[in-house]
């Protein structure tokens, strides 16, 4: 009988880390809150280049909206990752953007506002960022629980095989 029951929690233990790993691949930041979320405003001075740095987990999602205001309403705007390499480049935008973008890696990137287009306008920069890293904890809680699992079945097994080969049926 007590064999029965560890042999369930083995069982279950592999269908919540499937569960979580299909969850990892679902919009959860449709359905959760953000977990970090960073706004601001700043002066974006003619030719500077300035924006906020923040670490993203590996296939996290975030959700960046800002607007610019100014005589001229346009920067460049693009994402560099820690090697400073540009991850994403938007070019030029004008007055408002939103994106929605997944993390390839783990790392710091930095979400630059871009304005060596002006040489004499100042350009006021308001963004709101928000992440997710759902995605990121469904996957490591799922290969966590599948690898759990997986010894858990085996050394139910194991133990199985012992007590099915001992004499009198039961363990020794």
């Amino acid at each position: 009988m007590q064999g029965d029951v560890c042999m369930k929690e083995g069982r279950w233990l592999l269908i919540l880390g499937i569960t979580a790993l299909v969850i990892s691949f679902l919009p959860m930041h449709l359905l959760l809150p953000e977990l970090v979320l960073m706004t601001g405003s700043f002066d974006l001075a003619p030719g500077g280049v300035r924006g906020p740095t923040l670490f993203v987990p590996l296939n996290s999602v975030a959700i960046l909206d800002f607007t610019i205001d100014g005589l001229e309403q346009d920067v460049y705007f693009y994402i560099t990752g820690g090697s400073s390499d540009r991850i994403f480049d938007a070019g030029r935008v004008y007055d408002r953007y939103h994106l929605e973008w997944a993390s390839p890696g783990f790392s710091s990137y930095t979400f630059n506002f871009d304005n060596t287009m002006s040489s004499v306008n100042h350009k006021q920069v308001t963004y709101n960022l928000r992440v997710y890293p759902y995605s990121t904890i469904f996957l490591f809680l799922g290969i966590v629980l599948v690898v759990v699992a997986v010894l858990q079945i085996v050394r139910e097994e194991r133990k199985g095989s012992r007590a099915k080969g001992s004499p009198s049926g039961h363990p020794r």
